[in-house]
C-alpha cells in the first residue's frame, strides 16, 4: 500500500544541501500533504556526463529503481549542474510514470539567502507538481511556468494558480493522500 511518503536522497552533498534539505520537507509538507524520508547521499550516476553537467535522465533513472515501492514520490536534490537530452541545462526534471523527479540548485544559486530559497521552494515545487501529472501553465505568476532563466524563475510565485491548485487536489485525491 502506498504512504504519504516522499522518498528524498541526495546524489552529492555541499554547505547548502541542509538549507535546501530543510526547505524540500517543508515544501513537500505544506503543498503536497508528504512526509519527506531522507534515503541518504548517493553518487551520481557519471553516464552522459559532459564537461562538467551530469545528466539528470540517468539521475531520475536511479532514484525510480532506488525508491521503495510504498512511497508515492520519489525526488533527488543536486548541487551539481544537470542537463536533459537535447537542452543545454535543466533546473529539473520529473515524470508522472514513475512519480520521480531531480531538482539541482546549482544555477539557483545567490548571495541574497532569501531569493535562493524561494527559487529552491519554487523549483521543487514545480518538478513536483510534474510528478502528480501537472503541465507546464501560462497562467501569470503560477509556480508551474517554464523557466528557462533565472529571470523566469523570480517572475513566478511559489504558488499554485486556481486551475493547477484543483488539478493537483485531483490527482492527490485520486491517489488516496487528501481525502
Amino acid at each position: 500500500m502506498l504512504q504519504n511518503l516522499c522518498y528524498t536522497i541526495t546524489f552529492g552533498v555541499d554547505e547548502l544541501s541542509g538549507t535546501v534539505l530543510t526547505e524540500t520537507e517543508d515544501v513537500l509538507k505544506t503543498k503536497f500533504h508528504l512526509k519527506m524520508e531522507y534515503g541518504g547521499d548517493f553518487k551520481p550516476p557519471l553516464m552522459g556526463k559532459r564537461d562538467n553537467q551530469l545528466l539528470a535522465d540517468g539521475m531520475l533513472f536511479h532514484l525510480s529503481r532506488v525508491k521503495p515501492a510504498n512511497a508515492i514520490a520519489g525526488l533527488g536534490i543536486t548541487p551539481f549542474d544537470i542537463y536533459s537530452d537535447g537542452l543545454n541545462f535543466v533546473f529539473g526534471i520529473a515524470s508522472p510514470v514513475v512519480r520521480c523527479a531531480i531538482v539541482s540548485y546549482h544555477r539557483l544559486a545567490s548571495y541574497n539567502r532569501e531569493l535562493f530559497i524561494s527559487r529552491v521552494r519554487k523549483e521543487i515545487t514545480h518538478e513536483m507538481g510534474h510528478v502528480f501529472g501537472l503541465k507546464h501553465c501560462t497562467y501569470p505568476g503560477c509556480v508551474m511556468n517554464f523557466s528557462n532563466s533565472l529571470y523566469e524563475v523570480d517572475l513566478k510565485s511559489e504558488d499554485f494558480c486556481p486551475n493547477c491548485r484543483k488539478k493537483l487536489e485531483k490527482a492527490l485525491k485520486e491517489l488516496g493522500v487528501l481525502e
